[in-house]
């Protein structure tokens, strides 16, 4: 995809989101290629099967959550999961101009909060959680060892590379980004409404945390 980008795009290919890389590139390519209907075919078709498989991959953890934190059945987690799900659906849709809407989605949830979701998990593994506790649960159960020199890496090394590469970016682009909401429009509300909506997943951690609590303390009592 990248080759084919900067061959049919040039420097402009450095501006396209992933979206704008696979659906604005590829298909120059399959025009000039011999059988290129069949191979676009089975390109976005293979496309459509990743999307689906990956979007079920990231809502089960979800609904697990809501099962297990909140207490709900299986058909409330799902309806209170594709009640959020439509709501971003129906605002893409809605502010489907120029596809502004869904490529300040793909950059922010995408690229930059599933960057700091890693940066966050590195730190927490390596300097929270711990690197001893953390090999011992590794190898719980398990035949194969893992070298010591990963859960260093783990620790040191990760959380230092993407550190700096958040940094780096921040340092580079954060400008250009400002000034974009600093505008107004569809961006801004798209900001807005991704940050609503983690806000209210916050809320709900934070009420199942407290449910969680409850239930440890009740079978403490029990136990006594």
């Amino acid at each position: 995809t990248l080759p084919a980008a900067f061959i049919f795009l040039g420097a402009a290919a450095q501006e396209q989101g992933t979206f704008g890389l696979g659906f604005n590139a590829l298909p120059n390519v399959f025009a000039v290629m011999p059988g290129g209907r069949f191979f676009g075919f089975l390109w976005f078709f293979m496309l459509f099967i990743a999307a689906i498989t990956s979007s079920l991959s990231m809502l089960q953890p979800v609904i697990a959550f809501f099962e297990e934190g909140l207490g709900l059945k299986r058909h409330a987690s799902a309806t209170l999961l594709g009640l959020v799900s439509a709501l971003g659906c129906g605002f893409v849709i809605y502010f489907s101009k120029g596809m502004v809407a869904l490529d300040t989605f793909d950059h922010w949830i995408g690229t930059m909060l599933i960057f700091v979701l890693a940066m966050i998990q590195a730190i927490i593994y390596g300097w929270f959680f711990g690197i001893e506790k953390g090999h011992e649960e590794l190898h719980r159960g398990a035949h194969i060892r893992v070298p010591w020199f990963v859960q260093i890496m783990l620790k040191y090394v990760t959380p230092t590379y993407l550190l700096a590469i958040f940094v780096g970016f921040c340092y580079t682009d954060s400008s250009t980004y400002a000034k974009t909401l600093a505008e107004g429009g569809v961006p801004l509300m798209s900001v807005l409404f991704i940050f609503t909506i983690l806000a209210f997943l916050l809320l709900l951690i934070h009420i199942a945390g407290k449910r969680w609590d409850k239930e440890q303390l009740g079978a403490v009592s029990q136990g006594e």
